[in-house]
């Protein structure tokens, strides 16, 4: 596959770890995915809880480790995301299709092309979002970077609040000036899911987000909210509802770094020894275009 992207195609650098052992000692598999046109395979990770199926499709490190989840309620399909590239968008719908069941809704949790790209790759699906979201990732999702999302910029907005598909409450909320300027979190009560995108990165370093204050402040929120137990997150694999105390402590981490660090270069290397296992270090390389130093 031969393709060419800038630095804000989040392309490289981070592995997939096993920030999820609770989960796969209780029985969670990983399983590949089939390859695609020379980019290595993604893997798809499926649990049973409360009557729900869930399945994650992970990319592969070249893609970031980037997210979708396809959550099978009652005879109908709850899609979130659609990862980056044709070929992973592929793998995609290739689990899609495998669960023989029709999509009920289909939504992009924020403006970040590495969750949106392979939208026009699923011309199958009808992808919503949040009027907000749309506005936001109009001009990169027009200027040729990727094919253009025709559905979704034409779609249909996601309603916030508590809804039924297949006969499961599903609870949609949005948060505001965290990892993106405002992300959609779909929560599953009766199941104690939250898909929480990327407010959590599972063992792969951050982005540096809109406003790290209130992006702590929101993981304290969700940490004291009781309606979850299991987190589907942004990057990497589904885990627990500790790993907000892990990802409060790494902003916590990441800010001091910020206002001690002269340099974005400095940042990456204080980030760096404080995490030495995570990966992902090309999301370090992100820092200059936040700093405002």
């Amino acid at each position: 596959m031969t393709q060419t992207f800038n630095r804000r195609d989040l392309m490289k650098g981070a592995a997939l770890t096993a920030g999820a052992i609770a989960l796969i000692r209780g029985g969670v598999t990983p399983q590949p995915a089939l390859a695609q046109d020379g980019l290595p395979a993604g893997t798809v990770v499926s649990f049973r809880k409360g009557g729900v199926a869930f399945h994650t499709y992970v990319s592969p490190p070249q893609a970031v480790n980037v997210t979708a989840h396809v959550i099978e309620l009652g005879d109908q399909l709850l899609v979130v995301d659609a990862t980056m590239l044709p070929p992973t968008a592929a793998e995609l719908g290739a689990l899609i299709a495998s669960t023989g069941k029709p999509v009920h809704t289909a939504y992009v949790s924020h403006e970040h092309p590495d969750h949106w790209g392979g939208v026009a790759a699923l011309d199958t699906v009808s992808y919503r979002t949040l009027p907000e979201i749309r506005d936001s990732m109009r001009a990169e999702a027009t200027g040729g970077n990727f094919p253009e999302p025709v559905s979704l910029l034409n779609g249909a907005d996601l309603a916030l609040g508590t809804t039924e598909i297949g006969g499961v409450p599903v609870e949609f909320r949005a948060y505001d000036n965290a990892e993106a300027p405002k992300t959609i979190v779909a929560v599953l009560p009766e199941q104690k899911v939250a898909v929480v995108q990327d407010l959590v990165y599972n063992g792969v370093y951050f982005a540096p987000g809109v406003d790290r204050q209130n992006w702590i402040a929101t993981l304290e929120q969700l940490r004291d909210d009781p309606a979850f137990e299991t987190l589907l997150v942004g990057h990497g694999l589904p885990t627990s509802r500790g790993e907000l105390d892990t990802a409060i402590g790494y902003l916590r981490t990441f800010d001091a770094a910020w206002q001690a660090g002269g340099t974005p270069e400095a940042v990456k290397d204080a980030m760096m020894a404080a995490y030495p296992g995570y990966e992902g270090t090309f999301l370090l390389g992100l820092i200059p275009e936040y700093w405002d130093k």
